[in-house]
């Protein structure tokens, strides 16, 4: 920790409140069990409540920790879901090479079509001919 950082703390800022609040999180991501995660949210929530206290300024803190409130089974599905965002990451790959090459297209339509065409199964079938 930065000696900027550990000062802000100690002073009550609360720019350092909300940093304080953003590494707490980790610590849910942490948990062994969905049980255990559903736990941490729980006491994570109240936690950073207690710190915001009535702070005009952390408005978005307080709105950021009514949107976990209600989607908390969702995060906490986490823990038993087998889905990841890795094929989303492929094709995020893929987009970013045709943005890349997309320099001669003139217009937003044409680089769209290009998209399609990358991640749908026609993309494939082309390739084969």
């Amino acid at each position: 920790m930065t000696d900027s950082i550990r000062a802000s703390l100690d002073q009550g800022l609360d720019t350092a409140t909300a940093w304080r609040i953003k590494e707490r999180l980790d610590w849910i991501r942490l948990a062994k069990t969905p049980r255990a995660a559903r736990w941490r949210i729980t006491r994570f929530i109240g936690y950073a409540r207690e710190l915001i206290g009535d702070s005009d300024l952390l408005e978005p803190v307080r709105k950021a920790l009514a949107t976990l409130e209600n989607h908390a089974e969702r995060v906490v599905r986490r823990w038993t879901s087998t889905y990841t965002n890795a094929r989303m990451e492929g094709l995020n790959s893929l987009f970013q090479a045709a943005r890349a090459r997309a320099r001669g297209y003139r217009n937003n339509r044409t680089f769209i079509t290009m998209i399609y065409m990358i991640a749908s199964p026609a993309g494939s079938i082309l390739k084969s001919i």
